[in-house]
């Protein structure tokens, strides 16, 4: 509409223009260079009209394909989206296959193509499908160069799922050494390096971690603790008191509460003989907090006095009446005061609540030093029971005489 209204409004001009000068017309000549092109006023008046109108159609064309281009675009963009959430939705449920074509389709277009590769990656890893996964991980590194440890960080967690924890480490040493290692994938070597045994290692990793900002601060000190635990029991088995004390002392505060960390230093003080010092620690933590694997080491504790620790944990046992682990432990108490009754009465209790395969052999061995050697093996045989799952369906078996 507007189009036509430009173009009357033109052709009137035009026309009382031509009225206007039909008597002298005008001369109008365009000299380029051996070339001369003459026309009269209105002619030419009326050919720059004609020229603005073929621009305004070219330039209008023009827009328009970019207008169609930009449409395709946005709805391929759209799609891709489409594509990505629905395969992120298969992939939490389980439909791997399906997830993996689907986001490694939408990749080209997605928002981020790598983003899409890496979880591609991991849905073919579900798969078992190795090379496929390391495709992906590859087109990811092309997608996004400057994130080439977010592609190497995810190699190494899939190799650790697959419990290839040597090949995962030495996937994060190469990113190390090319100094792109961030704060997860030194997580996840200071982990490797603890369950491989390389305290060294992750010795040399922790001002690292302490000075990685996105890390815990708890966490940071539950996986340094490895090390510093490993001297201290390094140190019991030396019998070296002073330097099990030494290693415990410069344990974060934290640390020191941790129940393991607690158990390794008992241990560590009754093996270099620190037995009393050992029976405070662990009061002290169980009278904070009664953790079954510090109330089993009390009752383990031989000491010179058998009754002290025997009454302190019977004073436990008066608040926590049912507590299986709490009453094992008195009976094992009980059993160094040679006090036999009470043992048995504590370890029948702690069964009838909680079977355990080592208490149960403990009071087998207890039955059988009172003679009472059918009820012994009537014990063993109940408990291989349970840890088996069920009793064999053997045939009654007959002896044949000759």
């Amino acid at each position: 509409m507007k189009g036509s209204v430009l173009t009357a409004s033109a052709l009137v001009g035009g026309g009382l223009l031509a009225h206007l000068v039909l008597d002298d017309p005008g001369y109008v000549a365009i000299s380029v260079g051996s070339s001369l092109f003459e026309t009269t006023v209105p002619m030419f008046l009326l050919l720059l009209v004609g020229l603005y109108f073929l621009a305004r159609a070219i330039i209008e064309s023009l827009t328009a394909r970019r207008r169609l281009a930009t449409l395709r675009m946005e709805r391929r963009k759209r799609r891709a989206r489409d594509d990505t959430q629905r395969g992120l939705l298969d992939l939490a449920a389980g439909r791997w296959r399906n997830a993996e074509d689907l986001l490694s389709r939408a990749a080209p277009e997605a928002d981020s193509a790598a983003a899409n590769y890496l979880v591609a990656a991991r849905a073919a890893d579900l798969q078992d499908a190795v090379e496929r996964r390391d495709e992906w991980l590859a087109r990811a590194q092309e997608a996004a160069p400057a994130e080439r440890a977010a592609a190497l960080v995810t190699l190494a967690e899939m190799q650790m799922r697959r419990g290839q924890d040597t090949a995962a480490l030495q996937t994060l040493e190469q990113l190390d050494a090319s100094g792109d290692l961030n704060s997860r994938g030194l997580e996840l070597m200071a982990r490797l390096c603890q369950k491989l045994g390389r305290g060294e290692q992750l010795r040399t990793l922790g001002p690292r971690l302490r000075s990685a900002k996105e890390l815990p601060e708890t966490q940071v000190n539950e996986i340094l603790a490895q090390v510093q635990l490993e001297e201290i029991r390094s140190a019991g088995e030396r019998r070296d008191l002073p330097a099990a004390n030494e290693a415990w002392s410069s344990l974060p505060r934290a640390t020191r509460k941790l129940p393991q960390a607690i158990a390794t230093y008992a241990r560590a003080l009754v093996t270099a003989g620190g037995a009393v010092a050992a029976e405070k620690l662990l009061r002290d933590a169980i009278d904070d907090r009664r953790e079954p694997v510090l109330v089993r080491l009390y009752g383990e504790l031989v000491l010179p006095d058998a009754l002290t620790p025997l009454d302190r944990a019977e004073n436990w046992l008066r608040k926590s009446p049912d507590d299986p682990d709490l009453l094992a432990a008195c009976a094992r108490l009980a059993l160094q005061a040679e006090l036999i009754g009470k043992a048995r009465s504590y370890l029948e209790a702690s069964l009838a609540r909680k079977p355990s395969a080592e208490n149960s052999l403990l009071y087998a061995e207890l039955l059988d030093q009172l003679g009472e050697g059918e009820r012994a093996r009537t014990v063993l045989r109940d408990s291989v029971a349970r840890s088996v799952g069920r009793r064999p369906a053997l045939p009654r078996v007959r002896l044949r005489r000759r």
